[in-house]
């Protein structure tokens, strides 16, 4: 009887994921991002009707429905989050000379830098013109500026770092606070507000946010450096390429010996020519050496931990939870 009483909580979690899913992506799709000079905002729709994830709304309306909020009042405020995602990911392609974006063209490859920026800057726009269409318009508001300038200070130390000599581990974790795990966070808090759900409630599930973007980052970090582009989306080895100092470079230096942390800081350095392949693949040789990718899922784990009691704190039923806690599990499994 428990094993079908599971199954029955599993399918009627699914089911409600599914549906609003399909809600989200409907809106989204009927959502107004014309206008003119078409130059503008072509690009625009380019990159947020783009087939993702999501993450970002779907956070937002499980959040709303964890506290038994109405949705419907979610969804602008949910395609603000997307859309000023996008926003971000416009402007950090550019900075990372990044060609492809969820497998297809970013779009200052397939338009041109100067495009890609006003476009950009179009998109930002726009999100705040979603975001005052709710009846909590001045908090949601809030936290849209507050998140963003987060970002913006997290993308700052990112672009820091590849030129400093050396970056600590913490300070790499608060990088990747600001740049990632502050957005996932934010998109929870505010469907909460939405829903009319207490301080408290509210910090418990932002902070659950906070160690569910720390995870997902370090999985991205590993992903970058192991996965496929036609499943990832974009040019694996990019970071390597870069020279980011992920987490697995940074544990890889911690970790190696002077032979291969000299190596290491050899092939980062810049200062002997080599093909960006061998490259990667000289990193790669190091990483598996040093047994960085098991490292960086340890690390992964914990944060998964912490974000489940952060979520056990929240003052709902349990049943209100089952919906949030199963499309976190379905993100943890994604392609590896």
């Amino acid at each position: 009887m428990q094993i079908s009483h599971q199954k029955n909580h599993y399918f009627c979690a699914m089911e409600k994921i599914q549906q609003l899913q399909q809600e989200m992506a409907a809106f989204i799709a009927s959502a107004d991002f014309g206008g003119q000079p078409e130059g503008l905002y072509a690009p625009v729709a380019y990159t947020v009707l783009q087939k993702g994830k999501r993450l970002r709304p779907m956070l937002c309306l499980l959040a709303c429905d964890l506290f038994g909020g109405d949705v419907e009042a979610a969804k602008y405020p949910a395609l603000a989050l997307e859309t000023a995602h996008n926003f971000t990911l416009i402007h950090d392609d550019i900075m990372d000379q990044a060609p492809l974006r969820r497998g297809m063209a970013t779009v200052y490859k397939k338009w041109n830098t100067n495009t890609a920026i006003l476009s950009g800057d179009a998109a930002l726009i726009r999100a705040f013109e979603f975001v005052m269409r709710t009846p909590k318009a001045l908090d949601t508001t809030a936290l849209l500026v507050k998140v963003l300038r987060e970002v913006c200070e997290g993308q700052q130390y990112d672009l820091e770092f590849e030129h400093r000599a050396s970056v600590s581990i913490p300070e790499y974790l608060e990088m990747i606070r600001l740049k990632t795990a502050v957005l996932l966070a934010t998109s929870l808090q505010m469907g909460a507000v939405v829903a009319g759900a207490g301080e408290e409630d509210q910090r418990h599930l932002y902070d659950f946010g906070i160690a569910h973007g720390m995870a997902f980052q370090l999985w991205d970090d590993i992903l970058d450096c192991y996965s496929d582009v036609s499943v990832f989306g974009k040019v694996t080895g990019g970071d390597i390429v870069e020279n980011k100092k992920t987490y697995l470079y940074l544990r890889a230096l911690e970790l190696a010996g002077p032979m291969d942390r000299e190596r290491l800081l050899s092939l980062y350095s810049g200062q002997v020519p080599i093909d960006p392949q061998e490259k990667v693949a000289a990193v790669l040789a190091l990483y598996d050496r040093l047994g960085v990718k098991q490292v960086t899922e340890s690390a992964m784990a914990a944060y998964e931990r912490q974000a489940s009691a952060c979520l056990d704190a929240v003052q709902v039923p349990e049943e209100n939870k089952r919906h949030l806690r199963r499309y976190m599990e379905l993100l943890s499994g994604r392609e590896k």
